[in-house]
């Protein structure tokens, strides 16, 4: 019995809630300094084998699903949870008037913690690009289509505003029309969300290879001719003339660059047309955590609105 009076003082332990927060703040601080969810070649290019070792042992490149951010926050959580029964306990025995403002600070802090834990672990992000007219499945229930894309700009010439503005079909029948995603102002659906990430200009060739038949072939495409790899690299305006801009790889060696302008021919291909069209950059975010932290943040707020009438109420007494 000694025992489990020991870890009951133990996890009530204002000692405790300090050192957690204290331990939660710099580990959380520190992993700032670090790139999360790379690639694990990134880590082994950009770090000394030491430090590389270091990072991916404790998990430092994918810190909040780590055991270093959840053991912690998990102990935490159990510090905060024995305190707000131990208050309850007390208060429940005192014949002081009642005070339940501090006990549903406390809960909102358990919901809040319980909604970043379940956000650590289960947020999941997916990047993507669409074209004007486009239609992307967003999961087994929605998709959208692309209406249309704009990019302004200041006087000086620096970004002001992306807009994409899409109807959003659930089970294939619109729900919404014409809602303009932006940045900061995504489309918020049951269970998802869609941020405005960035722009691109979509190149696409037309081309007819040695036997005559048409082929596409856009950005980060190639071929093989003779000892060579020629690499689609990106389209140039050259002379007012839009032109296919291909580098000559030998191995991993850049050996040269050729601009291919309409109806002139590279290997066994001749360029029949270059077009580019400007696409938007999107990301859908599922995080089941969303809603906990929402509500936890509601809680939070009644309960330090509440603590501080009940103060000003004693004050008046």
């Amino acid at each position: 019995m000694s025992r489990v009076n020991e870890l009951y003082r133990f996890f009530k332990s204002v000692r405790l809630a300090i050192v957690l927060i204290l331990v939660i703040t710099v580990l959380s601080l520190l992993s700032t300094l670090v790139p999360q969810g790379r690639e694990d070649t990134f880590y082994k290019e950009n770090y000394s084998p030491a430090l590389y070792g270091l990072i991916t042992t404790l998990d430092f490149n994918r810190f909040f699903n780590s055991v270093l951010f959840i053991f912690p926050v998990v102990m935490f959580t159990l510090n905060l949870g024995v305190c707000a029964v131990d208050r309850l306990v007390r208060q429940s025995r005192s014949k002081a008037k009642k005070k339940f403002g501090p006990d549903i600070v406390h809960l909102a802090l358990l919901v809040l913690i319980a909604g970043g834990l379940v956000t650590a672990l289960a947020r999941q992000e997916k990047d993507f690009t669409m074209s004007q007219g486009q239609e992307a499945p967003l999961n087994s229930h929605y998709t959208i289509k692309l209406l249309s894309f704009e990019f302004l700009k200041y006087p000086n010439g620096s970004p002001r505003a992306w807009i994409s503005t899409v109807d959003v079909y659930r089970d294939g029948a619109l729900e919404s029309s014409a809602f303009p995603i932006r940045v900061n102002h995504p489309l918020r659906l049951k269970g998802l969300a869609v941020y405005q990430t960035t722009w691109d200009n979509q190149t696409t060739l037309r081309l007819r290879d040695s036997t005559g038949a048409e082929v596409t072939a856009q950005v980060g495409q190639g071929f093989e001719y003779e000892d060579s790899f020629w690499y689609l690299s990106d389209a140039v305006e050259d002379g007012g003339v839009l032109k296919a801009l291909f580098m000559q790889y030998k191995g991993n060696e850049l050996i040269s660059m050729r601009k291919l302008a309409p109806k002139e021919s590279l290997g066994p291909y001749t360029l029949l047309s270059v077009s580019q069209k400007m696409a938007t950059g999107l990301r859908t975010v599922t995080d089941p955590g969303y809603m906990p932290v929402l509500v936890g943040v509601a809680f939070l707020a009644f309960g330090l609105a509440l603590t501080f009438l009940q103060k000003k109420r004693e004050e008046r007494a």
